[in-house]
């Protein structure tokens, strides 16, 4: 006959004691450590048919959702890294468009986004996720309907404040403020090209029978615009007329007409060499300094304000002044142009 052992009371307490703690350290831990359905596939817990969703990874949160981000916005293709590169951004635009908005919420946060598409209306970081070896994981995903009217939207009041900027009388057609407003309506065309390729996207078809001009096609009216008005170009304590020459080739590579006086705007800049001396050095420095003011003489508005200044040097003084002359002379062929295009990208102050 076999004999049960009884074991001592704290013997059968430990063991349990032993059991309750294995149970107790396994169950929360292998909830904490379970990788989610949507680090695989975002797909699995974001219904493909309401969202469009992507997954990001990196050694820290921020990290995996600008990469979610990232890779939610390479969904798109490259035209949502913008078909044409501009400085523009769509707040400067709805700021210099003085339009009111409707629906101040979403729309708010909609006109944080630029022509360079850095980030996407309406993307949103659904879930993050750490791994036990450290590395975090992120969900991003955008609401298809949502975005779509979000984005069809801003294409409307895009299209209306085109209008508005192209609106204009003879008159106005030869200011440089109608060279402006179609450079402004350019960029807007811009950015309804991009929002309406996000919308084909998320919502095939949505664009169809949409005829959307390009921003070229603003640029070049604005260039007819351009080719319309003179700027006379006068530069005080010139050499050789050099300092006139490098703005007027610039101007006219911008399409303007240079030349003549009396018109409505002028370029009016001085030229400033002066010496500096450094007790040290073998060599003698000469420091130039080029003041510009684009001006609507009809009122006095200064249209452009431009600003250079650098030193040169050289053993022989008169070189070292020749030498500031062509170093102002460069900038002014490489920087001018850029300086006042992207000053007219920014819109009407």
């Amino acid at each position: 006959m076999f004999k049960i052992k009884t074991l001592p009371v704290y013997c059968t307490a430990a063991f349990f004691t032993v059991i309750l703690c294995l149970s107790c350290s396994s169950g929360p831990s292998a909830k904490k450590t379970a990788e989610p359905d949507w680090v695989s596939d975002p797909y699995k817990v974001y219904n493909r048919a309401i969202y469009i969703a992507a997954v990001g990874y990196g050694g820290s949160r921020d990290a995996a959702e600008k990469s979610a981000l990232t890779n939610l916005t390479s969904i798109f293709g490259q035209s949502i890294s913008s078909e044409t590169r501009t400085d523009y951004t769509y707040t400067q635009a709805v700021q210099a468009s003085s339009f009111v908005w409707s629906e101040k919420s979403d729309l708010e946060q909609a006109v944080k986004t630029s022509v360079a598409m850095d980030t996407l209306i309406g993307a949103e970081i659904k879930d993050v996720w750490k791994s036990p070896d450290g590395e975090w994981y992120a969900a991003a995903a955008m609401d298809k309907a949502k975005t779509n009217m979000i984005y069809a939207e801003l294409i409307q009041q895009n299209l209306e404040t085109i209008g508005k900027l192209t609106r204009l009388s003879a008159a106005e057609r030869q200011s440089f403020e109608g060279f402006l407003n179609y450079y402004q309506a350019a960029n807007l065309a811009d950015a309804n090209l991009v929002f309406g390729n996000v919308r084909n996207v998320i919502s095939p078809g949505s664009m169809a029978g949409e005829n959307l001009k390009t921003g070229n096609d603003y640029r070049l009216e604005a260039a007819q615009i351009a080719r319309n008005i003179p700027i006379a170009v006068n530069v005080e304590n010139d050499v050789q007329n050099r300092i006139k020459g490098a703005f007027s080739s610039t101007l006219t590579r911008a399409g303007f007409l240079t030349g003549g006086a009396g018109g409505r705007y002028t370029l009016s800049a001085t030229l400033s060499l002066n010496e500096v001396e450094y007790p040290n050095s073998p060599y003698r420095f000469i420091r130039y300094i080029v003041d510009a003011n684009l001006i609507d003489t009809t009122t006095g508005i200064v249209l452009f304000p431009y600003n250079i200044n650098d030193r040169e040097g050289h053993a022989n003084l008169s070189e070292a002044q020749n030498m500031a002359i062509r170093a102002a002379e460069t900038r002014i062929n490489n920087d001018y142009l850029k300086a006042l295009q992207g000053h007219l990208s920014q819109g009407k102050k």
